[in-house]
């Protein structure tokens, strides 16, 4: 019996044994159209390449009212939550 997370990847088309659920728009919901379900591979690049392309392609092309989270790779979010948290840490330090 297959499980949920098993399947074929819906970017690359690969049988995979773990599919993650990528959101399309964090800011959307968590289920049905926003959700896309990826081998953890495809769901990196998405996140980190895909959708900041797609924001600046889309941008550049006049379009308005694009999701937010589109705009920078997820690590780029990360990163700029991690320096934000230890700046509120070595503040509590003080």
């Amino acid at each position: 019996m297959q499980s949920k997370s098993e399947g074929t990847c819906e970017l690359c088309g690969h049988a995979v044994a773990m599919r993650q659920k990528a959101h399309i728009v964090a800011e959307g919901g968590k289920h049905g159209p926003n959700l896309l379900m990826l081998c953890p591979t495809c769901h990196i690049m998405f996140d980190t390449h895909v959708k900041p392309k797609v924001f600046k392609a889309l941008f550049e092309a006049g379009v308005t009212n694009l999701p937010k989270s589109w705009t920078r790779s997820i690590y780029d979010q990360a990163a700029e939550a991690s320096a934000k948290a230890l700046r509120r840490k070595k503040g509590r330090m003080s």
